[in-house]
């Protein structure tokens, strides 16, 4: 082999040209090698805090569904407490109701015994009662009298009784057989002056 010089730069060019090529292919498979590896590495990456994400989204929502459970079994209680809370006010309405009817029926028991004694009181001889009818604010009587003058009488003795006012005579008629006279009075009740 000859020393030439233009074989020799053949030959560089040839072994350039064959030493480059590899050379770029191998970095390249190398680059692609990074890349594929890069890639895989992200993907792994990304998958595994997608893993966590969706684990704390669950964890989450399974405690928001929790929370609302141990909710709607206190608001469950509140409402059977409410409920309660209603019943007992009724029932306290109710009785409520019941001690007025009571006291008003211990106040109005003396009221009663009064009324019989100013009645019996003023009652004179000759007049007698067949029927006696209470009202909340009246005394409907009916009776039997000797005479109207009795009627009279005793209308006027009942004028003048605290628990009677101004006693009004609806009905009077006398029986011819009997010589009695029949009587239909009202005698509006009023509180006593003090």
């Amino acid at each position: 082999m000859t020393n030439n010089p233009s074989h020799r730069s053949d030959r560089y060019k040839t072994n350039r040209s064959i030493n480059l090529r590899p050379w770029r292919e191998e970095k390249r498979q190398q680059q692609q090698k990074v890349f594929t590896q890069l890639s895989l590495v992200s993907l792994m990456f990304g998958l595994l805090i997608s893993l966590v994400l969706w684990q704390n989204t669950t964890a989450s929502v399974t405690a928001i569904q929790e929370e609302n459970q141990l909710i709607k079994k206190h608001l469950a209680l509140l409402d059977t407490e409410i409920k309660e809370v209603v019943n007992l006010r009724e029932q306290r309405q109710q009785l409520l109701k019941r001690i007025e009817v009571i006291q008003k029926l211990q106040s109005n028991r003396p009221v009663a015994v009064e009324l019989m004694q100013q009645l019996a009181n003023s009652i004179n001889d000759g007049v007698f009662l067949t029927q006696l009818e209470r009202t909340e604010s009246q005394l409907i009587l009916q009776g039997q009298a000797n005479t109207s003058a009795a009627i009279a009488t005793w209308m006027r003795s009942l004028n003048v009784q605290p628990r009677f006012g101004e006693p009004i005579l609806r009905n009077i008629t006398t029986n011819d057989k009997t010589s009695l006279t029949h009587f239909n009075l009202l005698i509006p009740l009023q509180e006593p002056t003090k």
